[in-house]
């Protein structure tokens, strides 16, 4: 996990501007934990697009795991449903990738409040790129 951890954060420096914390990746899994600041904010509400990146990050991750080192993926659909807003504390989001196919994998994901309540879901469609 720590090497390929490494090679995403340098390869995808976003992770770190946005400040997302890998906290697991393997086996078709990821999930990244996210400290919410007032930079992320619309309003006093996170901002949709911050969730969206949370759900791809977490779902491209998963997907990633199945295939490295021998391919790279890339999201060409990515779906999200907000449920609820939030405005502090930290969110979690937890991926799985529920088929990983020659060309493409689809992936599912979860985003939790601190408080342990759902606020977002989403799936995306990742591509397979060498």
């Amino acid at each position: 996990m720590e090497e390929l951890k490494k090679i995403l954060y340098k390869r995808i420096p976003y992770y770190s501007t946005l400040g997302l914390e890998l906290q697991e990746i393997g086996n078709g899994k990821a999930s990244f934990a996210l400290p919410l600041r007032e930079e992320l904010m619309q309003n006093g509400k996170v901002h949709g697009g911050v969730l969206a990146s949370l759900i791809d990050s977490s779902c491209a991750c998963a997907a990633i795991s199945l295939i490295y080192p021998d391919g790279y993926i890339t999201t060409i659909d990515l779906q999200v449903e907000f449920l609820k807003p939030v405005s502090k504390g930290r969110l979690l989001c937890r991926a799985k990738c529920i088929k990983s196919g020659k060309n493409i994998s689809f992936c599912k994901a979860k985003v939790w409040n601190s408080d342990g309540e759902l606020i977002c879901t989403g799936s995306s469609q990742l591509l397979r790129i060498s």
